[in-house]
């Protein structure tokens, strides 16, 4: 057995309804377990703005708007990475259905909206969607955490 070596696991979880609202709840948990985390400024916006895009688009998408869905959120950690699982029981995603837009267009001639996958699969390590239709969507991104200067 090696004892110099110890592993520290901490798990995070928030269960909300659909209602924009909530958007500042989520930011907030957010926050919180990225603190807990000692994530850096840099990571801790990636993940706030990946979360925050993915459950808006879950609320405006998935459950149509209605504000009687449940959107559960885990934030744990997996070796060096941050894994944020969003799980909801909304209309199924199919993120290849949804065309990729043009990042070097004018400003003038880009499509209004369109950019929620884009943003988060630039903030995030690793993006993957999981459909079930009993069970639900599943949601999981990866961010790595920075190794702290020793």
């Amino acid at each position: 057995m090696d004892f110099g070596q110890r592993i520290v696991t901490s798990e995070f979880e928030l269960s909300v309804t659909s209602k924009m609202a909530n958007l500042t709840v989520i930011s907030d948990f957010v926050t919180s377990v990225a603190k807990e985390l000692c994530l850096n400024d840099d990571q801790t916006f990636a993940l706030q703005m990946a979360v925050d895009e993915a459950c808006a688009n879950i609320i405006e998408h998935a459950y149509e708007g209605k504000a009687d869905g449940t959107i559960s959120i885990r934030c744990r950690i997996v070796a060096d990475d941050v894994v944020v699982t969003i799980h909801d029981h909304g209309r199924v995603f199919d993120p290849e259905s949804v065309p990729r837009p043009d990042v070097t267009a004018p400003l003038e001639e880009r499509e209004n909206g369109g950019l929620g996958l884009y943003l988060m699969e630039k903030l995030m390590d690793s993006v993957e969607w999981d459909f079930h239709p009993q069970e639900g969507n599943t949601l999981t991104m990866r961010k790595r955490r920075a190794k702290s200067p020793v």
